[in-house]
């Protein structure tokens, strides 16, 4: 396959978006036609990352320029808060034209499509606005959503990224001296990525997210009150079913490793033990914050969003 779908990144300087650009050039159904970046405007994208073969530079295109540029789809890696202008101006201009929206600003959102490919790839075939989901969302409406109708009770989620999830503008969550030999929670009891998972899954969850020392890496432990009667080999079964024909999913028996998934698309979700006292269900999905909690999700959103499988 040749090159045929022009794609557009803005918001590319950042960590997902240097995974962006890699991405879409390895696909053969794609070619970086623009990437946007106000503080790289001017510098060749080789400069940033030698590994690229693109000839483009950086440019500092404002959302009119943007929609205007012909692509056949934009991705937004953008700051919540920030693609509204581009999203309005894309609508206008070019309103045939694929956006995903990695930021959290359209997610469940009327006239948006959320975008879990592994759960949703019929939904989201054909669409033209798709939101990413979250990181830790990710992690938690895999572990949860196959078995939704079993619990009995609000679920917990306790979500342990890695720094780069906080992006590359310096603050508490990445900066490595406070990091060292040490663990930083924030966001409890009202973190955007809870009301994801509770809209996916269709009940309130409780999440506490925490950061790492480590780049790159996403751990979602799960604590879980289900129904009297359920028994693993039944949890098992729930999540064997759910993911089946998915190649991105791997299920483990022990429980799974940000190591063992790192630098890859896929998740590991395993781990899977009911407390026999109390029927509450452990169980941990890992995978790339960086990857499977946002690039290659994204790249698998716009394939199906264009037809590809």
């Amino acid at each position: 396959m040749t090159n045929t779908f022009r794609v557009g990144l803005v918001g590319a300087r950042g960590y997902v978006g240097r995974e962006m650009m890699q991405l879409i050039e390895a696909d053969p159904a794609f070619t970086l036609a623009l990437a946007s970046s106000r503080e790289h405007a001017g510098k060749p994208i080789q400069q940033m990352n030698p590994s690229l073969k693109t000839p483009l530079t950086f440019v500092a295109s404002d959302p009119e320029a943007v929609a205007k540029a012909g692509c056949d789809a934009l991705i937004l890696g953008l700051p919540n808060g920030m693609a509204a202008p581009y999203v309005e101006a894309v609508d206008k201009v070019a309103p045939k034209t694929v956006v995903v929206d990695l930021s959290a600003d359209y997610r469940h959102v009327s006239g948006w499509t959320f975008g879990l490919s592994d759960l949703e790839r019929d939904l989201i075939r054909g669409q033209k606005r798709i939101a990413n989901p979250g990181c830790y969302a990710t992690a938690g409406i895999l572990a949860l959503y196959p078995i939704r109708d079993l619990l009995a009770g609000t679920p917990s989620v306790f979500g342990l990224s890695g720094y780069s999830g906080a992006g590359t503008k310096r603050g508490p969550k990445n900066d490595p001296a406070r990091l060292k030999d040490n663990i930083l929670p924030y966001g409890f009891a009202g973190h955007g990525h809870q009301g994801e998972i509770s809209a996916a899954i269709g009940q309130p969850v409780r999440f506490m997210p925490h950061v790492l020392s480590l780049l790159r890496g996403l751990l979602a432990p799960v604590s879980a009150p289900l129904v009297i009667g359920t028994s693993e080999a039944m949890v098992w079964a729930r999540y064997k079913e759910a993911y089946a024909d998915n190649s991105t999913i791997d299920l483990t028996v022990e429980p799974p490793e940000p190591k063992a998934v790192a630098n890859t698309p896929k998740a590991a979700l395993g781990g899977v033990a009911i407390d026999p006292t109390t029927n509450v269900l452990s169980v941990a999905c890992a995978h790339d914050n960086l990857l499977k909690g946002a690039a290659s999700q994204a790249l698998a959103n716009l394939r199906l969003a264009v037809g590809l499988d």
